[in-house]
C-alpha cells in the first residue's frame, strides 16, 4: 500500500468513525427536547469536533513515538501518559469554549462549582473514546506494516528465484560458452598451457553458480574472485583490446554483499562497451568503505545506449538485468542503499552504495 493510500484510508476511518459515534450517541443518548435546540445541537457535534481535532494530533505524536521509542514498555507508558494529558485537554477546550454559549447565569454557576475532581471524572470519561482510537491506529498501523513485510518477504522469496535462474542465464549464456569454448580450442595448438588455464577459469567460474547457488549473501571478496575467473576468460578471448582495472579497498573485502549481483553489471560492461569505446575498451571494477557505506563502481569507455536502441524482441538490451539488480537491492537493503548511472561523455559508470545497519535503527 502506497503512502497515498494509507493517508486516504486514515482520512476515511477519521471522519467516518468520528461522525458515525457522534451520530449514534446523539439519537441514542440525548433527549428529544435536546435535539430541537439548535445551540445544543452545536455544542454537542462541537465536542466530537474537538475530539477529532486531538487525535489529528495523537497520529503525529504516535509518529515520532514509534520512531523514537524502541522499547515497549516505555511505548506504552508515553502513550497513556499523552491520552491522559489528550483527555484533559480535549475536556478544558470543549468546557471553556462552550460557556460563551451558555446562559451567562448557567456558566457563572459552572465557574463556582468547577473543581479538579470534575476535571478528573471527565478526563476518565474522554479516555476511553481515545483509547479506542489509539488501540484501532496502532492495530491498523502494525497490520499494514506486517502485510507490507510479508509481501516483501514473497517478493524477496520470488526474486531470489529469479535472480537464481538469472544466475544461470547469464553463467550458462550459450553465447558465453560457444565464444569460451571455442577460444580454448583455438589456443590448443597455439598455446596449450593458455587453453588449459581457459577450461580452468571457466570451469572454475561455472562451479560458482552449480554448486555454492544457495548462498543469498557472501563477502565482496568471494564474489570479486568469482568475477576475476569470468574476466580472465573475457582477457584471454580480446586479448589487447580489454584493459581491466581494479581497485579494491581492504576495508571493503569482508563486507557481504548479494551473491552474483555485480555480474551482470560487468557482463554489460563489457558486452556494450566493446559496441560504443574505442579500442582497447576500459572497464574499472572499485569498491571502497565511505563512512558506513559500502560503496561499489563498475565503469566502463564508451557511451550509455539507451533501451529504445535495443532490440526488445531478441532480448539484446541492459533493461531487464538492471531492473533485476534494483529490485534485488531494493529487497534485500530496502530504505539503505542507492543505485546511480552516471552517463558523462566517453564513459559509463554504475554506482552501488549499500549503507551498514545498526540494530534498533
Amino acid at each position: 500500500m502506497t503512502r497515498r493510500q494509507k493517508n486516504l484510508l486514515f482520512w476515511i476511518l477519521q471522519f467516518g468513525g468520528w461522525s458515525l459515534y457522534a451520530f449514534v450517541y446523539f439519537f441514542l443518548f440525548r433527549k428529544p427536547g435536546e435535539r430541537e435546540n439548535l445551540t445544543t445541537q452545536f455544542l454537542f457535534f462541537f465536542t466530537y469536533v474537538v475530539g477529532f481535532l486531538t487525535t489529528l494530533s495523537l497520529r503525529y505524536i504516535f509518529r515520532v513515538f514509534r520512531r523514537r521509542i524502541r522499547k515497549v514498555s516505555l511505548l506504552i507508558l508515553a502513550i497513556v501518559s499523552i491520552l491522559i494529558i489528550s483527555c484533559s485537554v480535549w475536556y478544558t477546550v470543549d468546557i471553556w469554549i462552550s460557556m460563551y454559549f451558555w446562559d451567562p447565569l448557567k456558566a457563572e454557576i459552572f465557574r463556582e462549582k468547577f473543581s479538579w475532581m470534575l476535571l478528573v471524572r471527565m478526563t476518565i470519561a474522554n479516555f476511553l473514546p481515545l483509547l479506542a482510537w489509539s488501540t484501532l491506529y496502532f492495530g491498523i498501523t502494525y497490520w499494514m506494516e506486517w502485510q507490507q513485510e510479508k509481501k516483501r518477504t514473497e517478493d524477496a522469496l520470488h526474486l531470489a528465484q529469479k535472480a537464481q535462474f538469472e544466475m544461470l542465464r547469464y553463467q550458462l549464456n550459450p553465447h558465453f560458452l560457444f565464444n569460451s569454448l571455442n577460444s580454448a580450442r583455438a589456443l590448443i595448438d597455439e598455446d596449450p598451457k593458455a587453453a588449459r588455464e581457459m577450461i580452468t577459469e571457466l570451469s572454475e567460474f561455472l562451479r560458482y553458480s552449480l554448486i555454492d547457488k544457495d548462498l543469498s549473501f557472501r563477502p565482496l571478496k568471494e564474489e570479486l574472485h568469482v568475477l576475476q575467473h569470468y574476466l580472465s576468460i573475457e582477457k584471454k578471448r580480446f586479448e589487447n583490446q580489454l584493459l581491466i582495472d581494479y581497485r579494491i579497498d581492504p576495508a571493503a573485502e569482508d563486507k557481504p554483499v548479494l551473491s552474483f549481483l555485480i555480474h551482470p553489471l560487468i557482463e554489460n560492461a563489457i558486452k556494450y562497451g566493446m559496441k560504443t569505446s574505442e579500442t582497447p575498451l576500459r572497464l574499472s571494477i572499485s569498491a571502497s568503505m565511505e563512512n558506513i557505506t559500502l560503496v561499489i563502481r563498475i565503469g566502463n569507455s564508451g557511451r550509455w545506449i539507451e533501451q529504445e536502441e535495443h532490440d526488445q524482441e531478441s532480448g539484446n538490451g541492459t533493461g531487464t538485468g538492471l531492473v533485476n539488480v534494483q529490485k534485488r537491492l531494493e529487497n534485500a537493503y530496502p530504505g539503505r542503499h542507492y543505485f546511480r548511472i552516471e552517463k558523462d561523455p566517453g564513459h559509463v559508470c554504475i554506482i552501488i552504495g549499500i549503507h551498514e545497519s545498526h540494530e534498533g535503527t
